[in-house]
């Protein structure tokens, strides 16, 4: 049984840190830096582009949501069944700020960045426009990538947590 929950725990471990490295280093330069030019007109390109990645990061935080979840009760139930004898307190720090990290980004800062989309128009495709949607925009959409970022660090940290062996103490 002990095989079998470390596997499930492994299993959301890759997928969500997985998800996000795929994200950042191959999904959303391919969009921007392969789709985006393929268009004739470059406001177009940065519209599909960007679509085409706010999809995928939604997607990507419900998987992220769904395997935090996932990874806390398997941590509880490993700890409650004695199949580990260290703390679980740091992997649940970790994914505490994981999940509720993943959870701003979806609840809160797309639906803004969405907003701002909507009151811009086709203004927001422009990089060049001063528009305070736009410098709006811009704001959250370095902050979402901040917050990606430190899902990230956090993601691995836990690898490194769960990858540690027990004591024999």
């Amino acid at each position: 049984m002990r095989t079998f929950v470390r596997s499930l725990i492994s299993i959301c471990l890759a997928v969500w840190i997985g998800g996000l490295l795929f994200f950042a280093a191959v999904l959303a330069p391919v969009a921007f830096g392969s789709i985006m030019p393929m268009l004739p007109d470059p406001a177009f390109g940065i519209h599909v582009a960007g679509t085409m990645v706010r999809i995928a990061l939604l997607r990507l935080h419900s998987i992220g949501l769904a395997c935090g979840v996932g990874l806390l009760i398997l941590t509880i139930i490993e700890r409650i069944t004695r199949m580990t004898h260290r703390s679980i307190a740091p992997q649940l720090l970790l994914l505490a700020a994981m999940l509720g990290l993943t959870a701003y980004s979806q609840f809160s800062i797309i639906p803004r960045m969405d907003a701002l989309r909507i009151q811009a128009g086709t203004e927001i495709d422009n990089p060049a426009s001063a528009s305070p949607e736009r410098a709006g925009f811009n704001r959250l959409h370095n902050l979402s990538t901040n917050l990606e970022g430190l899902v990230l660090v956090c993601g691995l940290g836990l690898i490194v947590l769960y990858a540690r062996p027990e004591s024999t103490v």
